[in-house]
């Protein structure tokens, strides 16, 4: 990922080094004439050093992070750029790095999930089928059967039923109560 910005800008820069020098010594071109081409390979310069400063023997996750933190700085030299072309060198790094960061970060993000999947599976799950999944049943199942039961048991009486203590009025027209 490192390796690939790197050649990707150090190849801009020296494209555009020889475009300045053919457009000096032959006709004109469409684009950008030879000061401003050169001014874009000076940016293609700076993006490159900027690229350089991320320490390639670092591991995965670090180089991303060190990338990442280097968009907003391309961003900032975009935007304090006033010719036009330079500030595309700027702005187009600054995608280009997000491109990467972006794919980068999904692979890794996709290999430790499925890491973690199997680490959770293996390790957290069993466990919390077996102690926790006991514990439920054996201390709130029973007293919910425990406290419900002793309600209902409370609550509705046999009486009730027949409506012989008149607790609960008769059905209308001397029908059965539904």
């Amino acid at each position: 990922m490192l390796a690939y910005l790197l050649d990707r800008f150090r190849t801009d820069a020296d494209t555009l080094r020889a475009r300045a020098a053919t457009l000096r010594n032959g006709p004109a071109q469409p684009g950008p004439d030879a000061n401003m081409s050169t001014a874009m390979a000076n940016a293609c310069d700076t993006v490159t050093a900027m690229l350089q400063a991320v320490p390639a023997t670092a591991d995965a996750p670090d180089i991303l992070a060190s990338l990442q933190a280097l968009i907003p700085l391309l961003e900032k030299h975009a935007h304090a750029e006033a010719a036009p072309p330079v500030r595309a060198v700027y702005a187009g790094a600054a995608t280009r790095v997000r491109e990467v960061t972006d794919a980068e970060a999904q692979h890794l993000g996709t290999t430790r999930v499925s890491d973690i999947a199997e680490d959770v599976d293996e390790d957290v799950g069993e466990d919390v089928g077996e102690d926790v999944g006991e514990d439920v049943d054996e201390d709130v199942g029973e007293d919910v059967d425990e406290d419900v039961g002793e309600d209902v048991d409370e609550d509705v009486d046999d009486d009730d039923l027949r409506d012989n203590d008149g607790d609960v009025p008769a059905a209308p027209h001397g029908g059965q109560r539904s």
